[in-house]
């Protein structure tokens, strides 16, 4: 079968081509995330403890970054915010963990002020080597926002631009498994419309996330 080139689609219709190396049957499970004892969730766009050993181990012994990837996934959010802000104290800059509070904010319920932080940083990290996370990051805040489509384009960015950096095979694994898994559920509707992500189920489930006054990272 003849295809037309990818310059003759339109950019929804190159969006959702089927991955090089084709789709699973079903979205794959516990992706590699890199951290001990944790792994991701494609299919709820969240990290999961899958040695409860080794993650006790990496919260003992890791770093700041690392462990709080693990209170996240054991759902302590009032120990990971803490985590965050005293490294934050310390470092406001600190890349990782600005990224991190970001999906705290998820994590509460709040996936629209997470999208909005992580286009603010996506503006200041462009171009950078630290684009590609932002992007898949985006990716998870879309998904639980609702829209699909976008977060396809997140985490298709993503995937090229681990791709093209020669980043990490987790990392490539992850940001490939999170598009095929959104793309499971783009116009799977039988009328049509776009069936839930059970990412998005899983986050309508989330308390709402206490409003910060100041508007002001923390």
């Amino acid at each position: 079968m003849i295809t037309a080139p990818e310059n003759d689609l339109t950019h929804t219709q190159a969006l959702v081509q089927v991955p090089a190396g084709g789709l699973e049957p079903r979205p794959r499970q516990n992706i590699e995330s890199g951290i001990p004892g944790v792994r991701l969730n494609p299919a709820l766009m969240r990290h999961e403890i899958a040695d409860a050993e080794l993650a006790a181990e990496t919260l003992r012994t890791g770093p700041a970054s690392w462990q709080v990837v693990v209170l996240l996934a054991k759902n302590e959010l009032g120990a990971a915010s803490e985590l965050v802000a005293e490294t934050r104290f310390i470092d406001p800059q600190d890349f990782a963990m600005r990224v991190l509070d970001t999906s705290l904010t998820r994590a509460s319920g709040d996936s629209q002020r997470a999208i909005s932080r992580l286009r603010a940083l996506l503006t200041e990290f462009k171009d950078t080597e630290h684009e590609a996370v932002l992007q898949q990051h985006l990716g998870f805040a879309y998904v639980e926002s609702g829209d699909l489509l976008a977060a396809a384009n997140r985490f298709r960015k993503a995937l090229d631009l681990r791709t093209a950096a020669g980043a990490d095979a987790h990392l490539i694994e992850s940001s490939r498994a999170c598009l095929e898994s959104v793309l499971q559920y783009l116009g799977a509707g039988d009328d049509g419309a776009d069936t839930p992500h059970p990412a998005a189920v899983h986050a309508a489930d989330q308390p709402a996330a206490a409003q910060d006054p100041a508007g002001e990272e923390h």
